[in-house]
């Protein structure tokens, strides 16, 4: 069995109340970071790709900017509707974008490359709404050292679950990039991002949305539950009790020529 990161736009809808309650607040430094280095101008516009909850999308609000943002599962979007109703949301698969080439400034997104089937041919998607000039601005989960498998590495194995690390290194990541037809990479790296759950009910919420493809589907209901309890077992906590996993974070940025 392996560990998969995605379970389709079905699984993200129906687990976005989950997610607005853990990922969400994890991943907001990470979308600050993100928008930050998108070096964003007056009056542009921007597309924030996997848009989730609308965490990116509503950072990037301002300064007369229209912002749209994008996503495939109908739940994230009921959600970021509600959070942040400046902002333009468009259900759709981000590897056909509902958009006319050129008809976007900037595009940004957070944590959502990596859900791609083919991530050269996604970035290439990516470029091709993007107006000469134009910039992209994304982070991935990693290094592959810091991912939340490498803390639980040990219960996933107990339950013959293959975990393997396929996350990209810098050089990998701009390669992609590069590859997709985009110039001037730049990435960095922040090992020190992490998910935090306060308590055991946090921690299974999250474990509906950050850990897609843990338990066979003809898993027993007891079985699912003491693999629940092995995780938490597995998981570092803080002096306050609540459940820390590192989650990190590569950003990239870069542009369309001119």
């Amino acid at each position: 069995m392996t560990l998969q990161r995605s379970g389709g736009a079905a699984a993200f809808s129906a687990s976005a109340e989950a997610y607005a309650a853990t990922m969400a607040p994890a991943l907001r430094p990470v979308a600050r970071e993100v928008i930050r280095r998108a070096e964003l101008r007056a009056g542009e516009t921007v597309l924030d790709i996997g848009t989730g909850t609308g965490t990116a999308a509503g950072l990037a609000t301002g300064d007369g900017r229209r912002v749209v943002g994008l996503d495939a599962a109908a739940g994230m979007l009921q959600i970021a509707r509600r959070e942040v109703p400046e902002v333009e949301f468009v259900e759709a698969d981000f590897t056909d974008l509902p958009l006319a080439d050129g008809s976007i400034q900037v595009v940004v997104a957070v944590h959502a490359l990596l859900f791609a089937d083919d991530c050269v041919a996604t970035l290439a998607e990516w470029r091709r709404v993007v107006a000469p000039g134009g910039r992209i601005s994304l982070s991935v989960p990693g290094p592959g050292t810091v991912v939340p498998a490498v803390v639980l590495h040990g219960v996933y194995d107990r339950y013959d679950i293959t975990w393997g690390d396929d996350y990209p290194t810098e050089g990998e990541l701009a390669g992609w990039a590069e590859a997709a037809g985009w110039e001037g990479i730049q990435t960095a790296a922040d090992p020190t991002i992490a998910i935090s759950l306060a308590d055991a009910d946090q921690f299974r919420s999250w474990l509906r949305v950050g850990s897609r493809g843990r338990a066979s589907a003809d898993w027993s209901a007891e079985r699912r539950a003491q693999f629940a309890l092995d995780l938490m077992n597995a998981t570092p906590r803080t002096a306050d009790g609540a459940y820390r996993l590192p989650f990190g974070a590569l950003y990239l940025s870069g542009r369309r020529s001119l």
